[in-house]
């Protein structure tokens, strides 16, 4: 399988772990010192279970990825939809990673969450509108 290949079905991995609910599943997937940007927040590894844990349900829906490589290490840029399971309400997103292959499989050392809203990027979501 090729390393871009191997990438996007970590990207597809990713989403399909956390909406099942697999919080170790999901821990799994980031390096030893692998961290978490979101809702302004830089999530270290050891705290990932508990982001993981503590985030809303729903589904994450993927859409385009752009990957870049550099022989052991590369980046990713990608589209997510997010689908609140308890209120349905949308959260676009783009997600910028730096992945690194570890132990014969690739995996996300840094993971940015920015969200899409009226004003641009955003480290939040945007207010939704009753």
């Amino acid at each position: 399988m090729s390393d871009e290949k191997e990438i996007r079905d970590l990207l597809a991995t990713y989403a399909l772990t956390l909406d099942v609910d697999d919080s170790e599943g999901c821990f799994k997937l980031f390096t030893e010192d692998g961290e978490f940007l979101v809702y302004g927040r830089t999530w270290a590894r050891e705290q990932l279970r508990e982001m993981f844990t503590r985030a809303p349900r729903g589904m994450h829906l993927c859409g385009a990825a752009l990957v870049e490589l550099y022989g052991d290490t590369a980046t990713a840029r990608s589209q997510m939809l997010f689908i609140d399971s308890s209120t349905h309400e949308l959260r676009p997103a783009l997600y910028v990673d730096d992945l690194v292959r570890s132990e014969g499989r690739w995996r996300f050392r840094r993971r940015r969450c920015q969200f899409l809203t009226a004003k641009g990027l955003s480290d939040r979501p945007q207010e939704q509108q009753s």
